[in-house]
């Protein structure tokens, strides 16, 4: 069984998600898929990212063509300080399951 993290990011003018632990092809297809429908997408070293809604990336990975489930979901709210400003981030977790 393998295990794949999906975090969304949510603050007031923007929602990305960072998805860990996908291995190399799966990175492949989601990354043409992404560019496929004109969402942004980078894959860095450590995660991939995209520049949309949590919701949306679980249901591609919940597709038959990726085969993930959902296994555990948290929800924490983090207070950070941009420019002098307090700002609130959303950061919803979900861990996704796949039997190999």
């Amino acid at each position: 069984m393998s295990y794949i993290l999906v975090i969304e990011l949510e603050s007031t003018g923007e929602t990305t998600c960072n998805i860990k632990g996908l291995p190399g092809p799966v990175v492949s297809n989601l990354e043409n898929y992404f560019k496929a429908h004109n969402i942004n997408c980078k894959n860095e070293r450590i995660c991939f990212e995209v520049d949309t809604e949590g919701i949306y990336v679980l249901n591609i990975l919940g597709s038959p063509g990726f085969g993930y489930r959902v296994a555990t979901q948290s929800m924490a709210i983090d207070t950070t300080t941009i420019g002098g400003r307090s700002v609130k981030i959303q950061k919803n977790i979900w861990t996704l399951s796949k039997i190999d």
